[in-house]
């Protein structure tokens, strides 16, 4: 079975899959989470069972701060204490729920599955937002039939854009992504990659040809964001670099939510001064295509690891240093918790 690192604050919804008067079903490291927002609007996490007959309590109803189970009316706070219990005074031993620490920060949900004493919404860090009035956004999300670290490593290694997204998204960005191994720094809690692509096309078939420097924050457990801008030809190897021609952001999650079952949320966007709905459909069309490339691989690479004997070698070649590296940041994590 998967282990999974609880000390982290996981990506679990977009804020707007969370609406001001129902509650919504997740899950996080193999445990069912309910999501509901309070009257005042912040979003509360509790485990998604009532106490007595164990029905799920996303089946049941919002009231102000309280949610409650429409199986035998028991109504909870947002601290997960039974407050209620129809036919009786008295509150039951062993009535409670468990709440978990949540944040609500650029357009996601937070949720910290450990140890509620370690919780620090200062470690949830900033990403682009779906309001940010600097981007026009658009966003979407996957189910994976796949442990998440494959995700992960898909994600740490973009030189399968030529080959898994040759026709989409690898043909779009104009770059050879396996010829350019990027530089990889490693961070308190995550990786830098930085990386040049020099005289190719700004789009398919367009004869400007610019300079590109791609750089990728990869953050525990599974952060995606990423910042690729565009400059005119020579910015890569001049000291002072000009105004950028283009600018474009990608804002993505993976999110473990059982043993071979993930969650991946993903939202790309360009300048707000650039993005017409034309431009942006056919960007989000490329991307959808591109991540059910990413899904179909990914998920029949899940199949053959299941196959495989534990002690089966494989080869490995200079794309996987950085795959490597985020595992082994997340197995300390996970030794230190052990």
């Amino acid at each position: 079975m998967s282990e999974f690192v609880r000390n982290l604050w996981y990506v679990v919804a977009w804020s707007h899959e969370v609406p001001a008067d129902k509650p919504r079903a997740v899950r996080v490291v193999g445990e069912p989470l309910v999501l509901y927002r309070r009257a005042n609007g912040s979003v509360v996490a509790l485990e998604d069972r009532c106490s007595h007959r164990q029905a799920p309590l996303s089946l049941g109803r919002v009231e102000g701060d309280d949610l409650r189970c429409m199986y035998h009316g028991l109504k909870f706070g947002c601290d997960g204490a039974c407050k209620e219990v129809p036919g009786t005074t008295t509150i039951p031993p062993r009535a409670n729920v468990r709440a978990f620490p949540t944040v609500e920060r650029s357009s996601w949900i937070w949720v910290w599955p450990g140890d509620p004493a370690k919780a620090d919404p200062k470690q949830v860090p900033e990403a682009f937002g779906l309001d940010n009035s600097e981007w026009a956004m658009r966003a979407g999300g996957i189910d994976y039939d796949a442990d998440y670290q494959l995700l992960n490593d898909n994600l740490c290694d973009l030189s399968h854009l030529d080959f898994v997204h040759e026709k989409t998204l690898g043909w779009t960005s104009g770059a050879k992504w396996s010829a350019e191994l990027p530089r990889v720094t490693t961070l308190d809690n995550g990786l830098l990659f930085e990386r040049w692509f020099r005289n190719h096309p700004l789009s398919p078939g367009k004869p400007l040809h610019v300079d590109t420097l791609n750089t990728l924050r990869y953050l525990l457990p599974g952060i995606f964001l990423m910042t690729t801008q565009s400059f005119p030809l020579g910015a890569a190897d001049a000291t002072d670099k000009p105004k950028p021609l283009y600018r474009r952001v990608e804002q993505q999650s993976v999110t473990p939510t059982g043993h071979q079952r993930s969650r991946y949320l993903y939202a790309t966007g360009v300048e707000a001064r650039l993005a017409t709905p034309q431009f942006m459909d056919g960007i989000f069309g490329i991307i959808n295509a591109s991540f059910g490339e990413d899904k179909t691989i990914i998920e029949a690479q899940q199949k053959v690891w299941n196959e495989l004997p534990a002690d089966r070698k494989r080869a490995f070649i200079p794309q996987d240093k950085a795959p490597s590296m985020f595992r082994k940041m997340l197995e300390q994590r996970l030794a230190a918790e052990r």
